[in-house]
């Protein structure tokens, strides 16, 4: 009989459930992982619930990372961040793969088995989501000095983000939000970012803007139309190059935004 480890849908929570899966010693091919989002039950399967351990995890990755190295270290996490009802399951066979070979910094290159090639295919989903939102998160300054950005990924990538601008905005306060998954990013100034919850957040506290935060974001409205060329305005192609799903984050789209949203709500 198979036995199903329940993960929580995190990366956390795989983890978790690859040492679960691992010291349970029932034979890999005895095994599975799916995490929680994935809500279809089957028959003839055992099912065990996994309890996400920061400890576990932290285990795993150390693993990963010492024994199959960076690139497969960074796959994981990036792979753990998409949506695949899949990906819990890959990301174990694929470090069970790794862990039997003589060089485990090879499995990357195994294309040819489809739990890698799952694995590194969501590696590059992720890992452009998260690029483009290096380019098109905008912060607002809030009234007491803190810097507040809103997103909305197709995935979970605010983990993979945050360091990035921690790395470039080390002595600010800053807060990225993802709206759609309800956590936010924190980094304190001068200090490391950590995740929180974001459900008991107060969204009066975010409406206060600091004074001259509507007069930069005019300015740089302003900036953003005056570059423009309006005889080489090719709307489908700025559409390719930035899809209107990013644009609700993004202040140069802001008035355009609340115009269809009026139009919407007049219908």
């Amino acid at each position: 009989m198979t036995t199903i480890f329940w993960c929580e849908d995190s990366l956390d929570g795989i983890l978790t459930g690859i040492y679960d899966a691992w010291d349970s010693r029932l034979g890999h091919k005895n095994v599975r992982l799916k995490t929680d989002a994935a809500d279809s039950l089957e028959l003839f399967c055992e099912y065990r619930q996994v309890k996400t351990g920061a400890l576990k995890a932290e285990k795993v990755l150390r693993t990963i990372r010492q024994k199959l190295g960076e690139e497969a270290f960074e796959a994981v996490c990036y792979a753990a961040a998409c949506t695949d009802s899949k990906r819990a399951d890959a990301i174990y066979r694929m470090v069970v793969l790794g862990l039997h070979m003589m060089n485990g910094h090879q499995v990357v290159n195994c294309l040819q088995d489809p739990d890698v090639s799952l694995v590194m295919r969501l590696r590059t989903k992720a890992w452009h989501e998260a690029h483009r939102y290096m380019g098109f998160v905008r912060f607002e300054e809030l009234e007491n000095g803190v810097l507040y950005s809103t997103i909305e990924p197709a995935y979970a990538v605010l983990p993979l983000l945050a360091p990035h601008f921690s790395d470039r905005f080390q002595q600010e306060n800053w807060v990225i939000h993802d709206k759609k998954r309800s956590v936010m990013a924190v980094h304190p100034k001068g200090s490391l970012w950590v995740l929180a919850d974001a459900k008991e957040l107060n969204p009066d506290y975010l409406m206060c803007r600091s004074g001259q935060e509507k007069e930069f974001q005019e300015l740089w409205k302003l900036f953003c139309k005056t570059i423009a060329i309006e005889e080489r305005r090719n709307p489908r192609c700025q559409q390719g190059l930035l899809p209107l799903r990013f644009r609700s984050c993004m202040t140069e789209f802001r008035q355009e935004r609340d115009e269809l949203g009026g139009k919407q709500g007049e219908k």
